[in-house]
């Protein structure tokens, strides 16, 4: 059978593709019939899916598929696929369970796209949230860990993140921490969340976008001296350059213009966060993002785990940049 989950939140499809293979691996603990394939531009994923359905399932176990990302591929390996899974009959098979996952924007026009919708035992689509449905999903988040947040608190965390689940998950968990089982307030959200659309953050992100080390290295400092402490300056640094990755992965995608109101609508993302990073994309290509971004997450866990003291790791981070 197919499930297949798309759509622009990722957190939210990111969720329930964690849930179904906790699902698969507490019924069959072997974890032989599991694989995870990463679709690419040639054929190498192809191949590995093939081999992966082909192969004889050991113990009796139905076979867990994940295939991320296939929209990528050009239109012949996405034919050929699609021939693939007629001939086999998989959207019929009962031992196989193939999940066909993708990350944001598919053209409705995709022939594909039409095959998996009128073919998968189950498809999900995953929109960005409206104001009014996010409101709820913060509430049940906070709930959910065993928090309370009144109304005018929610609005002003939606206010500072827009509706960007990851950093709001984030932010919620800080929050929940920081009030320690009393009641979320405006003013609760006001003091941990105003930093992440400070004006100076986009400074030093920039000074690290020209490889400007010195005046990095000084905006931290900066940074420093006015209160913040290292982990704050860390998690403002990440949230960025994921901005940063989120348009420009957009904008290599569209390969279009697009205005503020659509790329908000589109990334869930505060207007003023797009307005001030969307110049600062422009210097990068998509592979130096993925690099930074990477190397940024192995640092947040460094510092988490006890591995590297917080400052030191953000001053290496900028000069090994």
């Amino acid at each position: 059978m197919i499930l297949f989950l798309y759509g622009p939140d990722n957190f939210r499809s990111k969720k329930k593709l964690e849930e179904i293979i906790n699902q698969h691996r507490l019924k069959y603990k072997s974890g032989l019939n599991f694989a995870k394939i990463e679709s690419n531009k040639d054929e190498e994923w192809f191949d590995q899916f093939k081999k992966r359905v082909e192969t004889v399932s050991m113990f009796q176990e139905n076979k867990l598929i994940i295939l991320k990302n296939i929209f990528l591929s050009s239109k012949s390996l996405q034919d050929k696929f699609k021939d693939y899974l007629n001939e086999k009959k998989i959207f019929e098979k009962k031992d196989i369970i193939l999940v066909v996952f993708e990350e944001g924007e598919i053209k409705k026009t995709n022939t594909l796209f039409k095959f998996l919708l009128k073919n998968a035992f189950k498809k999900q689509e995953f929109k960005n949230l409206t104001p009014s449905q996010l409101k709820i999903w913060i509430q049940k988040e906070v709930k959910k860990h065993k928090g309370e947040i009144d109304d005018e608190a929610i609005s002003s965390l939606i206010t500072y993140v827009g509706n960007d689940l990851w950093q709001i998950d984030q932010e919620i968990k800080k929050l929940i921490a920081f009030t320690n089982g009393k009641t979320i307030k405006k003013e609760n959200v006001d003091a941990l969340c105003k930093a992440l659309i400070d004006p100076n953050i986009f400074e030093t992100i920039e000074s690290i976008s020209k490889k400007d080390k010195k005046r990095a290295l000084l905006l931290i400092s900066e940074h420093l001296e006015e209160g913040e402490n290292e982990i704050k300056i860390l998690s403002m640094i990440v949230y960025q350059f994921r901005n940063l990755l989120k348009l420009k992965d957009l904008a290599t995608e569209t390969k279009s213009f697009l205005n503020i109101y659509q790329l908000q609508r589109i990334t869930g993302l505060h207007p003023f966060v797009i307005k001030k990073t969307l110049p600062i994309a422009q210097k990068f290509s998509i592979e130096e993002l993925k690099n930074i971004y990477q190397k940024l997450l192995k640092l947040d866990f460094q510092i988490k785990t006890g591995k590297i003291e917080p400052r030191l790791g953000i001053e290496m981070f900028i000069t090994n940049l």
